[in-house]
């Protein structure tokens, strides 16, 4: 059989979390369930106590504060072939996810996300202000950081494959996880998949913990980091550009001047010639970043195909 892992973390959702686990369990009666408690102040815990099985399922506590760290030590306790990362908030069906993960067997991708911008599902049940174009636009500056386009940056909707669970070294704390693991999977060319689910709205007492402004700005920052980290020759090529501009706007100062007046200004020449230092200089540590870097990736895909190759042989021998 097919060994399914939902991993479902959790901070102050007493008025979901056992709805949540209830559905799931229901829609996927073999998979084990893991519900990471991230410091709730709430009967997060001790309510969600009396829904999980005892001997299957495991209940968590992630004392460092944010869902990265919630996920990531959900992530690191059980292996199995297909996992589902899921809110604890009621708003992702659980048959959606049911339809994410026969995807994934059908086409043994590496990542389902589900997508709730693409039918409007997000736009009619989400109410706070800033939260539609935030995510729109984080949505739009991280597609274009990592090359490739998605629709839905921010789902915490997700079914992943083992050998990309594998792959994963969660760096960020806090809800900059979803925006690591679409950069990750562009990293890794892995096959990702977004398709179209329901999202329903919260009940009328439970509320959201991402903060638009704080968690947005967050979220672009970490994004900006792993691109220069991914792609240093991107990065600091258009340093060189802006650099190389700032040298000729002084370069062009200088020259005219002498010609008109037969002075030489030594400090703009000064700023003319470390703004063409910076280009070069900036040109060289991206190239050589790149070529460094190159191999790293390269090796680093290699073991990332073969888990897959094993993965998919293991899939082939299961009864599914």
């Amino acid at each position: 059989m097919i060994k399914l892992c939902i991993v479902i973390p959790a901070f102050n959702e007493e008025k979901t979390i056992c709805d949540t686990v209830n559905e799931y369990k229901k829609e996927f009666p073999d998979a084990r369930v893991i519900v990471i408690d991230n410091n709730s102040t709430d009967s997060t815990a001790e309510q969600v106590r009396h829904v999980l099985d005892p001997v299957n399922d495991l209940l968590l506590t992630e004392y460092r504060q944010g869902k990265g760290f919630a996920v990531k030590q959900g992530l690191s306790r059980i292996e199995a072939d297909i996992y589902v990362m899921t809110d604890a908030d009621a708003t992702y069906p659980a048959s959606d996810a049911r339809n994410l993960v026969g995807l994934m067997l059908e086409k043994r991708a590496d990542m389902i996300v589900g997508d709730r911008i693409t039918g409007g599902n997000y736009a009619r049940q989400n109410n706070r202000l800033g939260h539609g174009w935030g995510n729109q636009l984080i949505t739009y500056i991280i597609s274009t950081l990592a090359g490739q386009r998605f629709n839905d940056i921010l789902s915490g909707l997700r079914v992943m494959s083992r050998p990309f669970v594998t792959a994963l070294d969660v760096r960020s704390s806090g809800f900059q996880l979803e925006t690591e693991l679409n950069i990750i999977a562009s990293y890794l060319r892995a096959d990702v998949f977004e398709v179209p689910i329901r999202y329903r709205a919260r009940p009328d007492d439970s509320c959201s913990k991402l903060n638009t402004v704080r968690d947005g700005f967050r979220i672009v920052i970490f994004g900006l980091i792993v691109w220069i980290a991914f792609a240093p020759l991107q990065f600091f090529s258009l340093l060189a550009i802006f650099a190389s501009g700032i040298s000729a706007i002084f370069g062009y100062r200088v020259i005219s001047g002498f010609l008109e007046t037969g002075w030489t200004y030594t400090t703009t020449a000064t700023a003319a010639a470390a703004s063409g230092l910076v280009a070069i200089l900036s040109l060289f540590f991206g190239l050589s970043l790149r070529i460094l870097g190159r191999n790293d990736r390269r090796r680093e895909i290699a073991r990332f195909l073969e888990k897959k190759r094993q993965w998919n042989t293991s899939l082939d021998a299961n009864d599914f």
